[in-house]
């Protein structure tokens, strides 16, 4: 669960209105600037990129939006199953592709181990970069821009690769922390499923027993609000009534993304 010894500070309001069309400004701009009509999303049906695919359909019409799941054997078959819902509900463009076979050829070349914890993570990176290599390249060949779906929390606690989900292209979503994109789900009524949907643990796990997920995310936001935005010090945070387990390992995560050893 999440613990706290009092309640602990809320963050700031957003309009959800205005960003969604901020956000719709942003993904016009990024595909005039680059003299095309369409988007591609890597879909996973996860809440970020179905915000962003949603966002997008609002921009562009959904016609333009193409959505390109990229599986591999290990993931939760239930999971799977949210992106082609999300692709119907909002009556997008939608294939999925397998990836398995070039993550297993990569991971053997680079003789990334079977089993254990530092080598699940090595194989993590690699589909991540993976994926966006191939993204781009989809985007490239089909005459897209390519869009990803990184919002600030992942940023602030290095939560996708430099040369992989952390590519210098257009973030409609790069300023909005985690609590923010479940506003904006909720404001484009997203299927159910996309709200209640557990975080990817690949590259990083949350430290939390708690299965909602949601109440996490807040309780992390508010902590990285206040020490990225508001400047305050570990031992101001710890007195703001955060459970010590979140506050030791979101704190460390920080530390080890500012010097480098998160990439």
């Amino acid at each position: 669960m999440v613990t706290r010894t009092k309640e602990t500070p809320e963050l700031p309001a957003i309009n959800v209105s205005k960003e969604v069309s901020r956000a719709g400004s942003i993904i016009k701009k990024a595909v005039s600037g680059r003299k095309r009509r369409r988007v591609l999303i890597g879909l996973s049906g996860g809440v970020d990129s179905s915000v962003l695919a949603a966002l997008a359909g609002r921009a562009l019409e959904p016609e333009n939006v193409y959505g390109l799941q990229l599986t591999h054997a290990g993931e939760n078959e239930l999971r799977l199953k949210d992106a082609p819902i999300v692709a119907r509900h909002l009556r997008m463009r939608f294939r999925n592709l397998d990836i398995t076979e070039p993550v297993d050829i990569l991971a053997d070349i680079l003789k990334v181990p079977f089993h254990g914890e530092e080598a699940a993570l090595r194989r993590s990176q690699i589909v991540d970069r993976l994926r966006t290599l191939i993204l781009m390249d989809v985007s490239e060949q089909e005459g897209m821009v390519y869009l990803p779906a990184v919002n600030r929390t992942d940023l602030a606690l290095g939560l996708g690769m430099i040369g992989g989900s952390f590519t210098p292209q257009p973030r409609p979503l790069a300023h909005l922390y985690k609590t923010y994109i479940f506003e904006m789900a909720e404001f484009l009524e997203l299927p159910e499923q996309v709200l209640i949907r557990q975080p990817s643990a690949e590259l990083w796990r949350y430290p939390a027993e708690s299965t909602d997920m949601r109440a996490l995310f807040r309780e992390v936001d508010k902590l990285l609000y206040l020490r990225l935005e508001k400047k305050l010090t570990p031992s101001k945070i710890r007195r703001h009534g955060f459970g010590p387990r979140l506050v030791n390992a979101v704190l460390k995560r920080l530390e080890e993304v500012a010097s480098g050893h998160i990439q």
